[in-house]
């Protein structure tokens, strides 16, 4: 059974799509998967920036508006990852999201994994990520404010009895093992990695290339690979740096 992983924040800025991208690329070119990752944010799109590209002539918001069909929407990224981007346009933005589980449903016969990266707040976007998906990760900042608005995604989820594989720590620093274990207790959910502030992530968004290829030796790149690990059940498979100098 295809994996349909969404990957989902309470608020916006906790470096949801960020992860997007490095589960992504890695678990296209680093375990050879047929990936396809869908930037489900239809109305405020960001996967495509980190991936490469900004703006792209065929998005998902026109295969949900019926302008085109699914596999015009996709691209190719140099990893191996495909993706779907959405649109940075005005005139796009009253794209029914509802049709995002048609496009994963299209997909599912042909992937291994199909990672869904849905916009922050529990909007109807996010509920037809969360009711496309089979599998769930939130990412939250270690502070309240992000921490209480990912437990109403928790919540959902639950709700609609979707496995939680569990919570992503972002910009964690200096956060104590007592905070930890009341996020964990208060979530519900297991810490599954911990990403630290680490300049060398501002360089790869920059850039364009994910920070786990870019810089495979910075402290994100190492974090990032353990959440890889996590996802996977398998160790991290090849020596890393390669992509980094097919980009550098």
């Amino acid at each position: 059974m295809v994996r349909v992983i969404a990957i989902i924040s309470g608020k916006g800025g906790v470096g949801k799509t960020t992860t997007a991208a490095n589960l992504g690329v890695s678990l296209a070119y680093d375990y050879h998967k047929d990936v396809v990752a869908i930037d489900a944010n239809t109305t405020s799109s960001g996967l495509g920036l980190h991936l490469g590209n900004y703006h792209f002539k065929k998005t998902l918001n026109d295969v949900l508006k019926n302008r085109i069909n699914i596999p015009e929407a996709i691209f190719n990224h140099p990893s191996g990852l495909k993706f779907i981007p959405s649109s940075t346009s005005i005139n796009s933005i009253d794209a029914d999201p509802a049709g995002i589980k048609r496009v994963v449903s299209h997909l599912e016969p042909y992937v291994d994994i199909i990672l869904l990266d849905c916009p922050p707040t529990l909007g109807n976007e996010t509920i037809s990520g969360v009711d496309s998906a089979n599998e769930i990760i939130i990412v939250a900042n270690p502070d309240w404010a992000s921490l209480l608005e990912a437990r109403r995604v928790i919540d959902y989820a639950n709700f609609k009895k979707k496995k939680i594989i569990g919570l992503v720590l972002n910009k964690e620093e200096n956060v104590s093992e007592e905070f930890r274990q009341r996020v964990i207790d208060s979530m519900g959910i297991p810490i599954i990695a911990s990403i630290p502030e680490d300049n060398a992530v501002i360089d790869s968004v920059t850039k364009r290339v994910p920070v786990v290829h870019l810089h495979p030796h910075s402290k994100a790149a190492k974090a990032y690979r353990k959440l890889i690990e996590e996802v996977t059940g398998e160790q991290f498979p090849r020596k890393f740096g390669i992509m980094s100098r097919i980009f550098g």
